[in-house]
């Protein structure tokens, strides 16, 4: 952190009160639907829609379960605003891979990092690179493995202690065979194809469990016992046919995505396990933590960072994806519950502890007298430590954004606003004075309205609308 601390330039210190106080200028959105919201709402989906026609559009819909996935509209927003072609955009918290998407097709390089190895693998799939002149040769060779996939009386056990819990005993050992043939494809002469049937077992997996479908969270509830119940049924009325189908059925939805993207972009880019003499465009994608990529990326080497980190109290990446984790045997159990203690948003230790520059922001200052005041009607004393752990974080990630850019670099950051003990948190404010605080300029701050949401309507929800939307704020870097 001692880098970090030095950072602000006698240039930055000079316009920073000056910004601060055009910023303070700006009325601040209610965070409720039906009020009024300033002039800088947007709505992203609206604005791209000659470019992007939906949120799942190309590779974008595969394994839609990621928790809290970023919408692709917003890095393709940022790319078309500043220009960026050729250039190299790095995401940090990379979660399903949109960024890296958008990068790639719009003739950029891409940095993915995240702590969760599903990033890897859905970058893998989504950027998957195939010879379009074999079309029909993949559709046959699918074909051919979802005719084959119960033909051995094998079974993969997964490294999950509590397996026998999410599936009717009718149905795991049909779920346990798909996935030993789908891990015995040989991995030399079908990779492509592996890849693809492996997003598709996913599918399947999910489906068949007593995981919801309405949350990505492994969550079970009665409406998904009762549909179990359903599907159950037509196991014992049609046998496994019916899995060898709609894993076929996924399978070639998912080539056809993949076809897709590679038809259109032709996918010019090489994977890279090193950033050192790298040739663009590249892809680098690593499971680093943000704390060790000081290492990893030189000062002053990335052109924009286009990013979603998560949010504060809002997801548990780890509890919504271990599912996919453990039928992938990327974890075990042991290393999921490790890997859930370093969730920024979760953890109560920030990378850096908390300095005196982060008590000078009146914003957070203001916020955290707050809900300490409101913390004494609540047990959850510890949800103070996991705000002051975040928020330290954050100044983490904007510092190190601040080396790493180069000058007129971008940072660009979509995040939402939750509330604790009750209390909304103005997370745009804090977001927005600690990037002033280290030497960027505000560019814009929009509202992004969120239109469309898959919400359950069968569950209690203090909150049953979610969010009305998302910040993003957008920095140059002096």
């Amino acid at each position: 952190m001692t880098k970090y601390k030095s950072i602000i330039s006698e240039k930055t210190k000079n316009t920073t009160k000056e910004q601060l106080s055009l910023y303070n200028q700006v009325e601040t959105k209610e965070s409720l639907r039906g009020k009024a919201i300033n002039s800088q709402t947007i709505s992203l989906r609206d604005k791209l829609i000659n470019t992007i026609p939906s949120t799942t559009y190309l590779t974008h819909g595969i394994h839609n379960f990621y928790p809290a996935k970023f919408i692709p509209q917003v890095p393709r927003y940022i790319i078309e605003k500043y220009r960026l072609k050729g250039k190299v955009i790095l995401d940090p918290f990379a979660g399903s891979g949109t960024t890296a998407v958008e990068s790639i097709i719009t003739g950029n390089s891409n940095i993915s990092s995240d702590i969760n190895p599903m990033t890897p693998f859905l970058i893998n799939v989504k950027l998957l690179k195939l010879d379009t002149s074999k079309e029909m040769k993949y559709f046959g060779v699918i074909s051919r493995h979802a005719e084959a996939i119960f033909s051995s009386e094998k079974e993969f056990s997964p490294r999950w202690s509590n397996v026998d819990y999410w599936y009717p005993p009718e149905i795991l050992p049909i779920i346990k065979q798909m996935w030993a043939y789908i891990h015995s494809i040989d991995e030399n002469t079908e990779s492509e194809i592996k890849t693809i049937l492996k997003a598709a077992g996913l599918f399947i997996s999910r489906k068949y469990s007593f995981s919801d479908d309405e949350t990505p969270k492994l969550t079970r509830s009665k409406f998904k016992n009762a549909r179990m119940e359903k599907l159950v049924d037509s196991l014992n009325n049609q046998g496994r046919i019916i899995f060898k189908n709609e894993l076929k059925v996924k399978a070639i939805e998912y080539l056809n995505s993949c076809l897709e993207i590679n038809n259109l972009y032709k996918l010019n880019f090489s994977k890279t396990s090193k950033l050192d003499n790298v040739t663009r465009p590249f892809l680098y994608v690593t499971t680093k933590s943000l704390n060790h990529l000081p290492s990893t990326i030189q000062s002053n080497t990335i052109d924009c960072i286009v990013t979603s980190p998560p949010y504060l109290y809002a997801q548990e990446y780890f509890r919504s994806t271990k599912i996919d984790l453990y039928w992938l045997d990327l974890l075990s159990d042991r290393q999921v519950k490790d890997l859930t203690k370093n969730e920024i948003g979760q953890k109560k230790i920030s990378f850096s502890g908390i300095d005196d520059h982060i008590a000078n922001i009146q914003s957070y200052k203001s916020v955290l007298e707050r809900i300490v005041e409101l913390s004494v009607n609540f047990k959850t004393q510890d949800n103070i430590q996991r705000f002051t752990s975040y928020f330290a974080d954050m100044q983490f990630f904007i510092r190190f954004a601040a080396d790493v850019l180069k000058i007129d670099g971008i940072l660009s950051i979509f995040i939402g606003e939750p509330k604790v003990f009750g209390c909304p948190i103005n997370v745009k404010d804090i977001i927005t004075e600690m990037m002033i605080n280290c030497g960027f300029k505000i560019e814009e701050a929009l509202f992004d309205i969120i239109k469309n949401r898959n919400l359950s309507k069968n569950r209690l929800n203090e909150n049953p609308e979610g969010i009305v939307g998302e910040w993003l704020i957008v920095g140059r870097k002096l």
